[in-house]
């Protein structure tokens, strides 16, 4: 990223001349090819053993209920893991064209993965029970789960999203300074009473997200007093994930519909204003910079505690909110109400430190 001059015209070149670098290049690459080698590998490594028809769906039951021809059945997967893996290089050279970029590099690895995830799932305990309708799937549900998360892993980790997310707030902030009529490396006057003050304010989460903190309270209760498992295998499963679900998830998410911001002293604290856990504690001396800036769930990584490289983010919804930029080289925001007091009462007391 270049660092935008004083002159608005300079700014415009050099913002429509931006080039994005592609971030740790070669985990990328071993990302958007590991799905095409698990797939191949796995149908090597199971040779005669997978039988002419795998087991493809299970609902409710132990047993599979969907079957198909296992020739299709491992084109398909190998077809989802190559066309992902081509789009996801595809993305790669056109790192340029951010947004065209983000999409490929999401929707290529995401289908990638997804193959090589359904076929471990599917085809290997169909090997092992050798008979397709007594494949039993297990913990390998589990593995087909993680395999989805890992495709979401190059759109993070290739950092053009956060580079093209900083280069639109500067923007945002060059508009802002234009209309207040200075420039945009001149900060705006901040009042030295404000050092003294003390800011406490919190942040709600919209109506969906507090439903979504309640989910896994219900499904874990489901878990414990609904659901009956067919064997004592499952049964047992059932009884370690209801309070699971009940105990961790339900605070974890839960918590995050109600965040507090609270500025005391030379400590800033962001934490969850239902339980009580922190989420960030900063201090003004690891601030370089601080702004009251709009923030956008799409912009931070999504909707939640949110975690990138290069940062992290607590962004509830899209409205006003405090972004830093860290001495360590690392940016958090944090969406919360009456932020440009906070702001200033934070450029204060740094010049103040």
């Amino acid at each position: 990223m270049h660092r935008l001059s004083a002159n608005p015209s300079e700014k415009d070149a050099i913002i429509s001349t931006s080039r994005y670098e592609v971030k740790r290049r070669s985990l990328v690459t071993l990302l958007l090819i590991l799905p095409i080698l698990i797939v191949l590998g796995t149908r090597m490594l199971l040779g005669d053993s997978l039988p002419a028809i795998t087991a493809t769906h299970w609902s409710g039951s132990s047993y599979p209920d969907g079957f198909t021809d296992t020739r299709v059945f491992v084109a398909a997967c190998a077809s989802l893991a190559i066309g992902g893996g081509l789009l996801g290089f595809l993305s790669l050279a056109l790192a340029n064209k951010p947004v065209l970029h983000l999409a490929l590099l999401f929707l290529g690895p995401m289908a990638a993965w997804t193959g090589a995830g359904l076929f471990v799932t599917c085809a290997v305990p169909t090997a092992i029970a050798g008979d397709p309708t007594q494949a039993v799937t297990g913990w390998l549900t589990f593995v087909g789960v993680l395999a989805s998360l890992v495709g979401l892993l190059p759109v993070w980790i290739a950092g053009v999203y956060q580079q093209y997310a900083r280069e639109h707030q500067e923007k945002r902030r060059r508009r802002i300074a234009q209309a207040q009529g200075r420039k945009v490396d001149e900060p705006a006057q901040v009042v030295a009473q404000k050092a003294a003050e003390e800011f406490n304010q919190k942040a709600s989460a919209p109506w969906w997200f507090w439903l979504l903190g309640l989910f896994p309270l219900v499904l874990g209760i489901l878990m414990l007093t609904v659901i009956k498992g067919e064997d004592s295998s499952e049964t047992l499963i059932l009884l370690v994930t209801g309070p699971v679900f009940i105990l961790l998830l339900t605070p974890l998410v839960l918590g995050l519909c109600l965040v507090r911001v609270r500025i005391h002293g030379d400590k800033i604290r962001v934490s969850s204003a239902i339980f009580g856990f922190p989420l960030r504690n900063l201090t003004v001396g690891q601030i370089k910079e601080v702004q009251s800036e709009e923030i956008s769930p799409m912009l931070w990584g999504g909707w939640g505690w949110r975690f990138f490289p290069g940062g992290s983010a607590v962004v509830l919804r899209k409205s006003e909110g405090l972004a830093f930029d860290l001495h360590n080289g690392k940016r958090f925001a944090v969406t919360v109400p009456e932020s440009q007091r906070a702001a200033a009462i934070l450029q204060a007391k740094m010049q103040h430190a």
